[in-house]
């Protein structure tokens, strides 16, 4: 049995390439006093993706950095990311991931007479993470064939709904860059997660949240990292309360989007042999959904499961890397029965009640989270 996060240990692949883009406070260009655009371009012709990393910005009000992927040949442009004076107390922060070789970095001035210290610094770029698919044999928790499906082949059904509420997450650290899966717990705007993809609260806030991650269809591709992508993010969060043992981390998340609706504990946990499915982003790809082993349902096999932790609630249903801290729900009534965190075929998740208990002694459990 062994843990699902997207733990890259490339240190020369994931370090970052040095850079020095900066204007105003203490850099060599002067932050303009008048309606202009300073524009610098970020050129990787080897990179996956561009992880823009900002040791500091602080703007005047009204301006802001456009970050624009430049089209790439054999990818379409994305959005761009617009960073603003909301930004000016993060510190250090990477960009959210444009999967291109280059981009520009616009700063849109407006005229400013406050004497403030204005400016921004670029100091690298991440250009790398990890190619799971290299790794697929080590981590392999996919049970014979892999039998999940994109979320919008269930777009009808009770698991696309509930589905909305889970959520794509990449953390930032200085020796790499992980993917994992969170799900909004309550109704307060907190996510859980492992305690392996969020271990401290410095994780919390050099990670992006990004829901509804997922193909327009049930035939899009979207197996590739960063797939599919909705570019709703939310960038950083505060850690309220986390477990070792049993592998979970609860998170507060702010200016969460309308309509993704939440998920609820049973209180009860899981009941052997009852249906489930889970939610998912593995590999880091666009989310899926496991509903089926083979032709027949996937069903809880055990509630006596050993390995990473005791007692865990085993199943066979098909999860991969970049899974850890998908939600298992029963398909009877759509509550979370268990937190999906090691694999090995019984896959296992810790169950539902051991969370809620241990919250409960932290009082940290959140509105609405226990059916």
């Amino acid at each position: 049995m062994f843990w699902l996060s997207l733990f890259f240990s490339w240190t020369m692949a994931l370090s970052l390439v040095e850079l020095d883009i900066g204007v105003g406070c203490n850099t060599s260009n002067a932050y303009p006093n008048s309606k202009s655009i300073m524009s610098f371009t970020i050129n990787e012709p080897t990179a996956n993706l561009l992880l823009v990393h900002f040791a500091f910005v602080r703007l005047a009000p009204r301006d802001y950095i456009l970050l624009r992927p430049m089209v790439n040949s054999s990818k379409p442009a994305e959005t761009s990311e617009r960073i603003t004076s909301s930004s000016n107390s993060l510190g250090a922060f990477f960009s959210m991931p444009l999967y291109t070789i280059k981009a520009t970095v616009e700063l849109h001035t407006f005229g400013s007479n406050a004497e403030e210290c204005y400016g921004f610094q670029i100091d690298g770029v991440r250009t790398n993470i990890r190619d799971n698919a290299k790794f697929a044999n080590e981590l392999e928790s996919i049970c014979g064939t892999d039998d999940s499906m994109n979320a919008e082949c269930y777009v009808n059904s009770p698991s696309y709904t509930k589905a909305k509420a889970v959520v794509r997450m990449l953390t930032n650290r200085e020796s790499g860059s992980d993917f994992c899966t969170g799900w909004l717990l309550g109704c307060e705007g907190h996510l859980l997660t492992n305690q392996h993809c969020i271990q401290s609260p410095d994780d919390a806030i050099n990670t992006q949240y990004e829901f509804m991650a997922e193909g327009m269809s049930c035939t899009d591709n979207c197996e590739a990292q960063g797939a599919c992508s909705s570019r709703q993010f939310v960038r950083g969060g505060i850690l309220i309360a986390t477990s070792k043992p049993l592998d979970y981390s609860l998170v507060l998340l702010d200016n969460i989007p309308l309509g993704l609706g939440f998920l609820q504990f049973r209180a009860s946990g899981p009941v052997l042999n009852e249906k489930i499915y889970i939610p998912q982003y593995p590999m880091g790809w666009g989310k899926r959904i496991a509903v089926v082993k083979g032709n027949q349902p996937g069903t809880i096999t055990s509630v006596t499961l050993s390995g990473c932790a005791p007692n865990q609630a085993g199943y066979m249903l098909d999860t991969q890397p970049g899974s850890s801290g998908s939600p298992v729900l029963a398909a009877k009534d759509n509550k979370v029965v268990a937190l999906h965190h090691c694999g090995g075929c019984p896959n296992a998740g810790i169950q539902s009640q051991f969370i809620i208990e241990d919250l409960r002694k932290k009082r940290a459990l959140p509105a609405c989270a226990v059916a």
